[in-house]
């Protein structure tokens, strides 16, 4: 059973909502650690990345970082392990996490879709911030970026992040959390895109994104570099170095029209599907033509 919840206001009330909705989870991932890990996370002693990570944060995404610092409070965990785990890259357990996938309207059966690999701790969430876009989104219990979601405007954005050596980066938080911040600004691509190209960030991620028009388009983040994709096919596929990568690619674009519920044949793995035209995301089983599981509106 996906977990829901609802999470409203200020940075910090969003924060302390989803700290509260997700103590249990939260609290007992915590608790695995090691004590003389607990103890290391406490002294802020984990790595020098992660408290460069926090500082960035602090000075980059001042409203994710309020928004930890709340959900660390509620939920009674330190803010140094949240950081930690954005820090380390450790939610990418295989190359399936990092599958995204976008495709425009002229190749679906309705609409833009977009398509992401389903973490085994995800969340979706409903958020009603007290400035910006309304929005629903699939995020994991200790994370303040979604990895999906679709906000009340109609744009659409779905991250996935790979783990390894980038070419070089200025900065060590994320730029997978801009995320957060197309779905709380933008109404449409090109300002989203705008935002993706000048803000700050690092690691490796793959970031697609559409909208009310149909189209569809992508922002591969690799360091400092970034690359923007709009493909006359419209199809974005990208798998993190998936072992049937040509195989899936050939598959997809050959099906005509590219149906949401076929998704499960290609993939053979739970998806989040989220729809832009209709401001709602699903999650899709491994399986050749099923329908989504349930639907979540905003």
């Amino acid at each position: 059973m996906i977990q829901l919840i609802e999470c409203e206001g200020a940075p910090r009330d969003l924060g302390f909502d989803q700290g509260t909705q997700c103590r249990a989870a939260l609290a007992a991932a915590y608790r695995s650690r090691s004590r003389w890990q607990r103890a290391r996370l406490r002294l802020w002693a984990e790595s020098e990345a992660c408290r460069r990570v926090w500082l960035e944060l602090r000075r980059f995404y001042p409203q994710q970082a309020e928004t930890i610092e709340a959900m660390a409070r509620a939920s009674r965990v330190p803010v140094a392990w949240l950081i930690a785990k954005l820090a380390g890259n450790r939610w990418i357990t295989t190359p399936a996490d990092a599958l995204v996938l976008a495709a425009a309207s002229a190749i679906t059966d309705r609409g833009a879709l977009l398509a992401r690999a389903l973490p085994g701790d995800a969340i979706v969430r409903r958020s009603r911030p007290e400035s910006g876009f309304r929005s629903i989104e699939w995020t994991q219990p200790w994370r303040a970026a979604p990895l999906a979601g679709v906000n009340e405007a109609g744009l659409a954005v779905a991250c996935a992040s790979s783990a390894g050596e980038v070419t070089g980066s200025r900065h060590a938080v994320p730029a997978a959390l801009l995320a957060h911040d197309c779905l709380r600004r933008f109404d449409e691509l090109d300002g989203a895109i705008d935002w993706l190209l000048v803000r700050p960030g690092g690691g490796k991620s793959m970031l697609v994104l559409a909208d009310l028009s149909g189209e569809i388009a992508g922002v591969r983040v690799d360091g400092d570099e970034r690359v923007v994709f709009r493909p006359a096919d419209g199809l974005i596929v990208h798998t993190g170095g998936h072992a049937r990568q040509a195989e899936i690619e050939k598959g997809l674009r050959e099906a005509s029209p590219l149906l949401g519920s076929d998704l499960g044949r290609f993939f053979g793995m739970p998806l989040v599907v989220i729809e832009p035209a209709r401001r709602k995301i699903a999650l899709l089983g491994g399986r050749a033509g099923a329908e989504a599981d349930r639907w979540f509106e905003i």
